[in-house]
């Protein structure tokens, strides 16, 4: 991960929202790049040089305390149950969301706002993933940010998507878990063996879990 460009505030890889000096309960998460057309996945693809629209996507998926599935806010489902995390629709190619939302605009092509404080309760796991939909891998895009910021535009993270790993077409990007007196950010940029976002749910998923604490085993006395 030495090899992704980060704000600075994320100097250290796990932190409070509070300590990030994020001023509101509502988060954007959002992605921003350049139209680019790369090289399709597949042998024949490569030998004719076969060219398509990159099309990224950016999605959160939502876990109980025990690291169960509970929703997914994507490109098929643009809510979860709560209404709290909202996607604001998708971007095929970067330059079909109109002038302002080409490279480097007023806005992003794709954004996911979090509305922390409405996020229901039971509730206790939010990852951050980007994916490659038809494949191609993620830093043959010409240009392009991934970035977590509050509604007042302080940024938690910024990743270049031209630093990402070669062959990297799905990415756990970072976690957001609940605390007691605030959620707190982990920053992942960890490479996924899918680009399919259900497949990348489960993975995070079993990763998640693994990272529990495990009951203890013993014989009572």
């Amino acid at each position: 991960m030495s090899d992704v460009a980060t704000a600075s505030s994320l100097a250290l890889l796990s932190s409070p929202l509070s300590a990030l000096n994020l001023n509101s309960d509502t988060l954007y998460y959002g992605l921003n790049f350049k139209a680019t057309q790369a090289v399709l996945p597949g042998m024949m693809n490569r030998l004719r040089k076969n060219k398509g629209d990159m099309d990224l996507d950016i999605a959160c998926v939502l876990y109980d305390k025990k690291c169960n599935l509970v929703d997914t806010v994507w490109f098929k489902s643009l809510r979860d149950s709560s209404e709290s995390i909202r996607h604001q629709g998708d971007s095929l190619n970067g330059k079909d969301r109109g002038m302002n939302a080409l490279y480097e605009g007023s806005v992003d092509p794709e954004i996911i706002e979090l509305r922390l404080n409405a996020v229901p309760s039971y509730v206790t796991h939010i990852a951050l993933v980007l994916t490659s939909y038809k494949g191609q891998p993620l830093r043959r895009i010409e240009a392009g940010k991934l970035h977590l910021s509050d509604d007042e535009g302080n940024p938690a993270f910024e990743i270049d998507l031209r630093t990402l790993p070669a062959k990297c077409n799905g990415l756990w990007v970072a976690h957001l878990r609940r605390e007691v007196d605030d959620w707190h950010l982990t920053l992942q940029v960890l490479p996924t063996d899918s680009n399919d976002i259900p497949k990348i749910a489960a993975f995070v998923s079993a990763e998640l879990a693994r990272s529990l604490p495990q009951p203890s085993v013993g014989r009572a006395l």
